[in-house]
């Protein structure tokens, strides 16, 4: 699945990157032989209409450029396959792009003042079109990027150790497909080779995820674990024990750690146990509602996996080093969103 989508994606990314890049170049090709002669949108010869469009042209290219690139790379959810090369250059050329089109904002080609109907239909088309673009994608970053305040949050250590990625995370549902436990996040390991995979896909074994080891958050102490549920097999998905083998901790102040999909026979706990932050708890696997390997972790108020009733609160980690589209960064008390890079 995870190579299909990889080679699909990464192909569409750089096709997109041709497609602007040609772009740019030909409209730079056109003013340089001066094909169309272009004049200032303030000139007197310029309609007030057509001076508000040119403006409103360029202000939703503004919008749209980060839109388009928090879409496909954080919201999105197969996107994260994406090879970084191909994510570079389509960004590279989109911005290049825009920034071209930004410019020629600025001015009008002299043929549209002409009156020439098609042309002016095609132009103020294209200005509504992008306007519309830019009202849907923009409003994606203001409404999922936002995460409840520090005070409001849990703070927690790392519960994995090496690069891993977070797949379903953040306080919005544009971000996260936990519909019931609001917050959870899907932690995926990453290999050197910055893929989630080796091999082809065909076990468990294959997933750089499969039994990685867990470790405690915080201190606490075990309130339920179950260690018997089948985890070796890809596609399981076992909706009659939706979170398969889990543990799950009481860290004080009525909160719980809840983590799921853990290997079975790999639970080094007990029921009643007291453990320390940094205490191996158990190792990823793929027991439960699971497709492929990986760690499903929230915080609740319920002690038992009884999901009536149960409320999930908002958490971030006290040190890490993430990377959220392209560069790292060390996040004191930070949260991850969708698609986000991540290490101890």
């Amino acid at each position: 699945m995870f190579r299909q989508f990889e080679l699909i994606l990464t192909s569409v990314c750089l096709v997109l990157s041709a497609v602007f890049l040609t772009a740019a170049l030909l409209r730079i090709r056109g003013i340089l032989l001066r094909k169309h002669a272009r004049i200032p949108i303030w000139s007197s010869r310029v309609g007030a209409l057509t001076k508000v469009a040119k403006l409103a042209m360029l202000v939703s290219l503004v919008l749209i450029v980060p839109g388009v690139i928090y879409f496909l790379f954080v919201a999105a959810v197969p996107s994260a396959v994406i090879r970084p090369y191909a994510k570079t250059l389509f960004c590279a050329a989109l911005c290049a792009w825009a920034l071209l089109e930004v410019v020629l904002c600025f001015s009008i080609p002299e043929r549209l003042l002409s009156g020439r109907k098609p042309g002016r239909m095609a132009f103020f088309f294209a200005v509504v079109l992008s306007m519309a673009a830019a009202a849907f994608l923009f409003p994606i970053i203001l409404k999922s990027l936002p995460y409840p305040a520090e005070r409001d949050c849990v703070l927690l250590d790392l519960p994995v150790r090496g690069t891993w990625l977070a797949g379903h995370a953040g306080a919005s549902e544009i971000t996260n497909g936990h519909l019931t436990n609001r917050y959870a996040i899907d932690f995926l390991k990453l290999g050197p080779d910055g893929r989630l995979y080796k091999g082809r896909e065909e076990t468990v074994t294959d997933f750089y995820s499969y039994d990685e080891p867990v470790y405690a958050p915080a201190d606490g102490r075990v309130t339920e674990i179950v260690d018997g549920i089948e985890s070796d097999v890809l596609g399981n998905m076992d909706e009659q024990n939706p979170g398969g083998n889990y543990v799950i901790m009481d860290i004080g102040e009525g909160k719980h750690v809840y983590f799921a999909h853990l290997k079975k026979g790999t639970i080094a706990v007990e029921e009643g146990q007291l453990v320390k932050a940094g205490t191996l708890v158990g190792r990823v696997g793929n027991s439960g509602n699971s497709t492929h390997p990986h760690l499903h972790m929230h915080v609740q108020n319920n002690p038992t996996s009884e999901q009536e009733g149960r409320i999930t609160y908002p958490f971030r980690f006290r040190e890490m080093q993430r990377k959220r589209l392209i560069l790292w960064k060390s996040i004191r008390n930070g949260y991850l969103l969708r698609n986000d890079w991540f290490s101890d």
